[in-house]
């Protein structure tokens, strides 16, 4: 039998898909397919679709003159910042930060509606737009009157000068006030005014930069927005480079330990002198400049006490600011109360008072283990009558005993002490002594706690 020649070689066949892999082509094409889902699960637990938030991005503001007459302005009615969703990838979202956005309102865009569109950008090219959600979507604005108004500015120092100083004056340069331009709304909610400058460690007079603050009537600072849409002029009308003014500072010696004298007017009753007048405290620090320091030797309160027809020691609140405001350039030191307590002794004629320290006390049966404190715990007063008005008599020529048995317990006690006097003289009035009793055991036991 004769072969036909048909050009190709015996065994071969052209075109023909092979058999292998025509065998079993359903379960090739599942294998695919499960190895392709098994790669997406894996890219998704490994890196994952999230969402995630950024708070606080700042609105920027453009073109605000395209909505502004020469007396009219806008005021921001909703919040100036806004807070921005993004859903990408946790790779990509791990990687962003609010740095990354910027949000504008163009108030070109204003609608009649008083709303401006949001227009959010971020510098990193993996997130679009498509993956960015801002809330809110707009800016809410209302259209206000310029207004301007008169403020006094206020200086605050903060810190403290060199030992031996005090702030005694402050001025500001530019003028005591300023004026402020802007919404008449924001205009007619400023309480405050305040340039606030630092003094720590000063030791001589100087001039420093403060930049202005502004607070609203519940003295809250006002936001940099609203800073921002003000306009802060000087006395004079010209505007302030930053809301910056310069304060010069006077520095004052301060004049510690001055006495206290009290003058007394009048005449106690019948039979009655005056023996002592004290005050407490019985000296004050003074502040001011050093020519008016280097004059004053004590304090002379302006105002005699009265003692018209006293039959006894009384005592008497008086203030000091009254006499201090009658002399320039002196004030009291810082952290001195203006208060103070004026004590008027009143005695009969021929009587004394004599002050007795508690160590010149003779003491009686003082218990053991008990811890005792005395009130006053320095010295006591003995009044006494003299026969003989022109006898004198001192703390030498008194015996005092106090027998302390009853504070064999825990108490509060009012003991009398036993006064012995020389012949010519007799008590005027008993003398007491007040004592606390407490266990020393008890008083270690709370020290170790």
């Amino acid at each position: 039998m004769k072969h036909k020649k048909t050009g190709r070689m015996p065994g071969k066949v052209a075109g023909k898909v092979p058999k292998w892999l025509k065998r079993n082509w359903p379960l090739k094409l599942l294998s695919l397919g499960i190895a392709f889902l098994i790669w997406l699960v894996v890219v998704n637990v490994d890196n994952p679709t999230k969402s995630k938030l950024f708070r606080d991005i700042k609105i920027e503001i453009i073109n605000e003159d395209s909505v502004t007459e020469i007396d009219k302005t806008f005021d921001i009615v909703s919040n100036d910042t806004v807070v921005i969703k993004v859903t990408e990838k946790r790779r990509v979202l791990e990687s962003l930060s609010a740095s990354d956005f910027t949000v504008i309102a163009d108030m070109e865009n204003l609608t009649e509606m008083n709303t401006v569109p949001l227009t959010v950008t971020c510098s990193n090219s993996a997130v679009t737009l498509d993956e960015i959600t801002v809330v809110p979507s707009s800016l809410k604005v209302e259209l206000e009157q310029i207004v301007e108004s008169e403020f006094v500015v206020t200086v605050e120092t903060t810190g403290t000068p060199q030992s031996g100083y005090e702030v005694g004056t402050t001025e500001v340069v530019e003028g005591k006030t300023v004026i402020i331009a802007g919404l008449e709304s924001l205009i007619e909610r400023i309480g405050q005014v305040t340039a606030s400058v630092s003094v720590n460690g000063i030791s001589t007079d100087q001039r420093l930069t403060s930049t202005l603050a502004i607070s609203d009537k519940n003295g809250d600072a006002l936001s940099e927005t609203q800073m921002s849409r003000l306009q802060v002029k000087d006395s004079s009308g010209v505007l302030l480079s930053d809301n910056e003014v310069t304060v010069d500072v006077e520095l004052w010696a301060v004049l510690y330990e001055v006495p206290i004298e009290i003058e007394t007017s009048g005449s106690p009753a019948s039979g009655y002198e005056v023996t002592g007048v004290s005050t407490v405290p019985t000296t004050v620090n003074l502040a001011g400049t050093e020519e008016a320091l280097a004059a004053i030797t004590k304090i002379v309160v302006n105002e005699p006490v009265s003692v018209a027809g006293a039959v006894e020691t009384f005592t008497q609140e008086i203030n000091l600011s009254d006499t201090l405001s009658d002399m320039e350039d002196v004030r009291l030191a810082s952290g001195v109360d203006s208060s103070v307590t004026v004590t008027i002794q009143i005695e009969k004629n021929g009587d004394q008072t004599v002050q007795l320290a508690l160590s010149e006390l003779t003491v009686l049966n003082r218990p053991e283990n008990m811890t005792l404190t005395f009130s006053p715990a320095d010295m006591i007063s003995v009044t006494v009558h003299a026969d003989d008005e022109e006898s004198t008599i001192s703390a030498e020529d008194i015996t005092a005993t106090i027998d302390l048995s009853v504070c064999a317990q825990k108490g509060d006690y009012e003991i009398p002490v036993e006064i012995e006097l020389p012949d010519g003289f007799t008590l005027v009035s008993e003398v007491t002594l007040m004592v606390n009793a407490v266990a020393t055991e008890q008083i270690e036991a709370a020290t170790e706690e």
